[in-house]
């Protein structure tokens, strides 16, 4: 066991303690830290460029007045540290590349007499059935896994009598991408334009973009909608009953807990009444009817954009607050869902997590699996759609469609990456999962050589794929005010540093 007393602080060279080295280190990593985000951009807009010469301004500046404590610490107390600290920039500045030749925009224009009201683009009431709709921002991580639920949409839509009656793709962007013929598509301009590049919370847009969408005549074409993610794979048709009006389908997460502790307090600042009305569900996968749709989305989109501003929510709920915000409005407008669990979900089912399929069909792919053989201690297989092809960032910027691996025979001694038996009812889920995913790339891949239709090479819709000037300029823009806000935090820490030791 430790000693419970802390160590008395042994000085250094030059009355420099060792508590002041370790703080240099990190002011200094602070700083390194701002001037990499810079360093990465690839392509910088003039505003941007006046941002981010006036975060190197405050560097310098930091640098100057860190410059008598890291000459102690270079000369003397290197050896204490074990290590190098980082090198100081040498007159980097951003260059400005040229932007790839962009297609022409598609987005269909809004009309404020489309709005609240229920018709199709025919004129007509809106038709029994089901519209799936998918929501993306257009990267290549959801790009390929879109391709892929597309095509297993279709094998099972196909099939007599389907509830499925049609498929659209919304996509959150600012521009155009290299799916816009091969998957039935809608773009809707996104007010996060920077996420087309890359952001922290890329789902900020989805629900703006299916408000949006319901003020479109597309929308009412029929009488229900079901949202999905991109990670989505059909493994068989939509069987059960529509819901009525004010009813809807939905699947129970188990991380969705209102009633949690730590979420409690959460969920009564945006709901008045018992807490166990709130759904532990979420936006996706969800089946409603459009009317219940129209009532819902506003308040959710107004719950998300409250809890987005609250710091102790975004802190408590982390990356599904928008999920929350989806439950807590539907508790609100008085929606109630049919959402049993598995086997008896009637939506989905996540491999490997459940170990049957029973009524579902959807597989969500969202667990990796690594398949080891306990006997030998040795991995057999293994997948994880964020390797998929070279993982999320990857090499290419569109994806080439590539088949799972074949899974080993089973065997009664496979357990999963943290040593949890692996049944013979989670192997043969997996391997359903396994089927229609590679039974969808194969069809991609029978057609135009598995290229995006529109296109004649991979690097052709690498062209259409990257994204718009105005993405990122706005990308630059933020990567700039980041990098002032770091400088200033190492500043403030360097200050203090000195403060200390003077």
């Amino acid at each position: 066991m430790m000693n419970a007393r802390r160590a008395r602080p042994t000085p250094l060279g030059g009355g420099v303690s060792m508590y002041a080295v370790v703080a240099v280190a990190v002011v200094l990593g602070i700083a390194a830290g701002a001037l990499s985000i810079i360093r990465s951009a690839e392509i910088t807009a003039a505003t941007a460029l006046d941002q981010s010469a006036a975060a190197f301004e405050r560097i310098d500046e930091l640098e100057q007045r860190l410059g008598v404590l890291e000459g102690k610490l270079h000369s003397r107390n290197a050896a204490h540290l074990g290590a190098e600290l980082p090198s100081k920039r040498r007159s980097y500045k951003p260059q400005t590349v040229e932007l790839p030749a962009k297609r022409e925009s598609t987005t269909l224009e809004v009309s404020s007499e489309t709005k609240g009201t229920k018709l199709s683009s025919s004129g007509s009431k809106s038709k029994p059935g089901v519209m799936v709709i998918v929501t993306t921002n257009g990267n290549r991580y959801m790009n390929w896994q879109t391709r892929v639920c597309y095509k297993s949409y279709q094998a099972q839509a196909s099939k007599p009598g389907s509830h499925l009656k049609a498929f659209k793709r919304l996509l959150h962007r600012a521009s155009d991408d290299e799916l816009m013929v091969e998957v039935p598509t809608i773009r809707i301009p996104s007010a996060h334009p920077d996420c087309d590049v890359w952001c922290q919370y890329p789902v900020a847009d989805r629900g703006p973009a299916l408000l949006e969408f319901l003020s479109r005549p597309e929308a009412w074409e029929y009488e229900h909608l079901l949202i999905i993610e991109t990670d989505h794979v059909f493994v068989d048709d939509l069987k059960i009953p529509l819901p009525a009006k004010g009813r809807g389908v939905a699947f129970p997460f188990g991380y969705i807990n209102p009633t949690y502790p730590t979420v409690q307090p959460i969920m009564r600042r945006y709901y008045d009444g018992d807490l166990a009305d709130i759904p532990g569900t979420g936006n996706a996968p969800v089946l409603l009817r459009v009317e219940d749709m129209v009532r819902l989305l506003p308040v959710w989109n107004e719950v998300t954009e409250k809890i987005d501003q609250d710091e102790e929510a975004v802190k408590v709920l982390g990356w599904v607050r928008e999920m929350y915000a989806f439950s807590i409005a539907s508790a609100r407008v008085g929606i109630k869902y049919d959402m049993p669990r598995v086997p008896l979900n009637p939506l989905m089912v996540q491999p490997p997590a459940d170990d049957v399929l029973g009524k579902a069909i959807i597989c969500h792919y969202t667990w990796g699996t690594i398949l080891k053989d306990k006997s030998t201690d040795s991995e057999v297989w293994r997948w994880d759609k964020r390797e998929y092809a070279n993982g999320q960032y990857g090499d290419k910027p569109v994806v080439p469609m590539l088949l799972i691996p074949p899974m080993p025979p089973y065997s009664a001694s496979f357990v999963t990456q943290d040593g949890q038996a692996f049944s013979k009812g989670k192997y043969d889920l997996l391997q359903v999962m396994v089927l229609h995913f590679n039974t969808a790339v194969a069809a991609l891949n029978e057609v135009n050589n598995g290229v995006p239709l529109g296109f004649n090479t991979l690097e052709e819709a690498a062209v259409a794929s990257q994204p718009s000037k105005e993405a990122w300029e706005a990308r630059q823009k933020i990567e700039a005010e980041e990098a002032a806000k770091r400088a200033e935090e190492a500043e403030r820490k360097a200050n203090e540093t000195a403060t200390k030791e003077h």
